[in-house]
């Protein structure tokens, strides 16, 4: 049986009856950090996910392994050290550290 943090999400996620990339639950960016700096993560503002957008539609952008990203994110994480994004789709955050993209090129 999981109990504290692990049982809070293991509800949620069993709860969840619809999920859409808005359904974040901001409760858990106090378990969850940035695999590659062990940094806090926060929610990516809007602003900052429009320059990357803008950005990435001039010059295609890549994660930290060099793939090319599809897309920026409609909503994310970025870590507080400013170094990454991470997507979150249908609510679910990606912490691949591979998949992270790098906020400054």
């Amino acid at each position: 049986m999981a109990s504290g943090a692990l049982s809070t999400i293991i509800d949620w996620t069993m709860n969840s009856t619809t999920a859409n990339e808005n359904d974040f639950p901001e409760w858990i960016l106090g378990v969850i950090r940035c695999p590659n700096s062990g940094a806090l993560l926060s929610l990516a503002s809007d602003q900052l996910l429009n320059q990357l957008a803008d950005r990435h539609a001039r010059s295609p952008m890549t994660n930290k392994i060099g793939r090319t990203v599809s897309a920026i994110p409609t909503q994310g994480l970025v870590s507080k050290d400013g170094r990454w994004l991470y997507p979150v789709v249908q609510g679910i955050p990606c912490l691949l550290p591979d998949e992270a993209i790098p906020i400054d090129p």
